[in-house]
């Protein structure tokens, strides 16, 4: 007799083999404890002879798997067809849970389970959502172009396969440390931000409600990076002088024109493109500029009406532009800045910022550029003329006698920002504007001024150039 010890344990014959896969197959659904222990025994026989970790059993009517292992564990898991889109879970072990109480258990599970999605899908879900707000006219078209380039950068912090309800707390600590360390201090901010809205969005319908992005704290971002403060850069009116001047050999009147009335009006970029012939009323020397509405986005950022006088340079390049309009055969009838390529198109937003640019004088841009600034950190070109409309407004009314808080409350009025201090129900029960036009009026006065001054310093360069 050998001596020798063998590590390999002996195969079962293929009789053996043959009776438990009967006594396997002879258990059915739903199963019983004596079909466990039956079954139990007959899998150890059949995985040692097919050399396999482990064998199953379902019961599909209530979402379960039964799962025998080569040792003789069993283990209860709840499984669900793919068209549930429901997550499957470990529920037990046999016997200390019995079948009946893990029936239960799935049971409930297919009722409030949850949800298999990925990240991925739900983000697609959510920028389907985003994009129902603009054909609802509840968000507007660039900020949903905004929107959708974070949640680019979300998509890519996630795997495809990372199912959304598996998401644990310390994993969204991972993906937004990542961010701290690699993008800007205002991305990173506005990255977290962004995290929060769509877990809230996706959190009540597919994780139970569970908003773990919720849990994070409010200042896990801005404690650990500089918060952004806008730049304090400003301009001078010689310098808004030189732009008008320069602008004046711009290839498009479009482009000059364009400029110019940013000049005239201090509105904010997007006001100059989106301006409409349908907001030009010549009778009333005005310029509405529409409220939202039910159904329809404003055309201001606060979403309410904005009345502006039409002063004579303002008058003189709306002209140019109709005369130029009715001159020409193809082009958009709709917008008053059209596009020099493409006059089918209105001006384009990224060609005024660099024709301001382009055209303004060395050293226009002055003031201090702090650290951490996030807007002009270069220049003030995207708000210079805004900035210096208020500034300017301000200096006028105080030379016609205003006091400096009046003349505070009229660059209000001018650059249509919103006052929080206002009685948020004035606007639906103050008529006084609309009975006594004091309000236009006073525009009026503070625009015709605004112009008069830059008029002025341009003749003044104009002789000086001789």
């Amino acid at each position: 007799m050998s001596g020798k010890a063998t590590q390999s344990l002996k195969s079962p014959s293929s009789d053996e083999y043959s009776d438990a896969l009967l006594r396997w197959e002879s258990c059915k659904p739903p199963y019983t404890s004596t079909h466990m222990r039956v079954c139990v025994t007959a899998a150890k026989i059949i995985l040692n002879h097919l050399n396999k970790p482990r064998r199953s059993k379902y019961e599909k009517e209530h979402y379960l798997r039964i799962d025998f292992s080569k040792a003789g564990k069993v283990t209860i898991y709840a499984e669900f067809p793919k068209q549930m889109d429901l997550k499957g879970s470990k529920l037990g072990e046999w016997p200390e849970l019995s079948l009946p109480i893990a029936r239960e258990k799935a049971k409930e599970l297919a009722e409030y389970g949850l949800r298999a999605e990925s990240v991925h899908q739900l983000i697609e879900l959510y920028e389907q959502d985003l994009e129902g707000k603009v054909s609802r006219s509840k968000l507007s078209a660039n900020s949903f172009a905004t929107y959708c380039c974070r949640t680019k950068q979300l998509r890519e912090a996630f795997g495809s396969r990372e199912i959304f309800s598996d998401m644990k707390y310390q994993r969204l600590i991972e993906v937004i440390d990542t961010w701290i360390q690699t993008k800007s201090n205002n991305h990173a901010l506005e990255l977290f931000a962004e995290l929060r809205r769509f877990w809230k969005f996706a959190a009540p319908i597919y994780c139970n409600g569970m908003n773990i992005a919720a849990s994070i704290p409010d200042d896990y971002v801005s404690s650990r990076v500089q918060k952004p403060m806008p730049t304090k850069r400003y301009t001078d009116i010689e310098s808004i002088a030189t732009l008008w001047m320069n602008v004046a050999v711009c290839t498009s009147v479009h482009q000059k024109n364009a400029i110019r009335y940013m000049i005239l009006t201090g509105v904010r970029p997007v006001n100059v493109i989106n301006l409409k012939w349908e907001y030009i009323h010549f009778d009333k020397q005005e310029i509405i500029y529409p409220a939202g509405l039910i159904g329809m986005r404003g055309a201001m950022k606060t979403q309410k009406e904005f009345r502006m006088p039409i002063t004579p340079g303002i008058s003189t390049i709306l002209k140019e532009q109709k005369a130029w309009q009715e001159s020409t055969l193809a082009c958009n009838r709709k917008y008053v800045f059209l596009q020099p390529r493409d006059p089918m198109q209105p001006f384009a937003k990224r060609s005024l910022d660099k024709l301001i640019k382009t055209y303004s004088p060395d050293g226009a841009v002055k003031g201090v550029v702090h650290e951490g600034t996030i807007k002009g950190k270069s220049g003030a070109f995207n708000t210079m003329c805004r900035k210096f409309f208020k500034s300017n407004i301000i200096a006028q009314m105080r030379a016609k006698g205003y006091s400096r808080s009046d003349t505070k409350e009229i660059s209000i009025l001018c650059l249509h920002h919103s006052d929080k201090r206002d009685d948020p129900m004035a606007e639906h029960y103050d008529f006084s504007d609309e009975i006594m036009q004091e309000e236009i009026a006073l525009k009026r006065q503070a625009f015709e001024a605004h112009e008069n001054s830059i008029l002025t310093q341009v003749a003044l360069l104009r002789r000086k150039m001789g």
